[in-house]
């Protein structure tokens, strides 16, 4: 009788190459959330319609265009007296070709979810155009199109595995706060943050809500940026203009390792 076949030996590399995996991944998540040095972000743009206006608008980024994502970490990270000074430093990348994997849409089954999420980690390696290690920096893919395209923007997800933001933005200048805004939201997600709104875009009470003690309660004049919106009146929601408008709260900050748990 055969002990050692040619499928236990399949099934023995499959287990050490998870193994492998789930050890990096969790270093990975130890190394990024330390906040004892500033967490390196790099966007890599990526022309999501082809649209030559687009190229142009993707040309002229530069890393002052994302500075206002560090400021808004470094005012934060001040109430919560990090090490990290500022908490991240965020940088352009080159131009990435490729176009990336489509997620599922939102409500799709676990697997469906689980299979992108293994596609897309597959994708970044595959063209994240340079070779430096990615276990102590975000990877934020940022698709870009014309706003008058007729095509609405997909859901951005942040993914915690492989330390990945895949945000689908405007190419127009008059957008850049809101992309700036999309792109920390997504990229907080990466270091463990959770969604602060529920299934019809609603702030959370308490923790998605800036001023959760405000009185008057409504409007509220800020949101949590794990909310994104604000609450103008109990049937009014809106987007945040910015980050300007945002604050990073409590349970954020518990979950992303600024404060320590309960």
């Amino acid at each position: 009788m055969k002990l050692f076949s040619f499928r236990n030996f399949r099934v023995l590399v499959l287990l050490i190459l998870l193994a492998t995996a789930a050890i990096y991944t969790h270093g990975q998540r130890l190394d990024s959330t330390d906040w004892i040095d500033p967490l390196e972000v790099m966007v890599f743009p990526v022309n999501g319609d082809g649209d030559p206006a687009t190229a142009v608008y993707i040309k002229g980024l530069t890393d002052a265009d994302f500075a206002p994502i560090d400021r808004f970490t470094e005012r934060q990270g001040e109430k919560y007296d990090l090490l990290a000074d500022p908490p991240t430093l965020t940088r352009i990348g080159p131009l990435v070709s490729s176009v990336p994997p489509e997620p599922p849409e939102i409500g799709a089954n676990v697997l469906s979810s689980v299979f992108w999420s293994l596609r897309m980690r597959y994708w970044a390696w595959k063209h994240t155009p340079d070779d430096v290690s990615n276990r102590e920096r975000v990877r934020v893919f940022v698709r870009y199109q014309q706003p008058d395209g007729g095509e609405p923007l997909a859901h951005s997800l942040g993914l915690q595995k492989g330390l990945l933001g895949l945000v689908y933005a405007y190419a127009d200048e008059s957008q850049n706060a809101r992309n700036n805004l999309v792109i920390t939201h997504e990229l907080l997600h990466t270091v463990g943050a959770t969604d602060k709104y529920g299934p019809s875009g609603v702030p959370l009470f308490p923790d998605g809500f800036a001023e959760p003690d405000r009185k008057p309660f409504f409007p509220q004049r800020r949101c949590e940026i794990m909310a994104g919106r604000v609450m103008l009146s109990e049937e009014v929601v809106e987007m945040a203009s910015g980050l300007r408008q945002c604050l990073v709260g409590e349970a954020t900050a518990r979950e992303i390792g600024w404060i320590e748990g309960d």
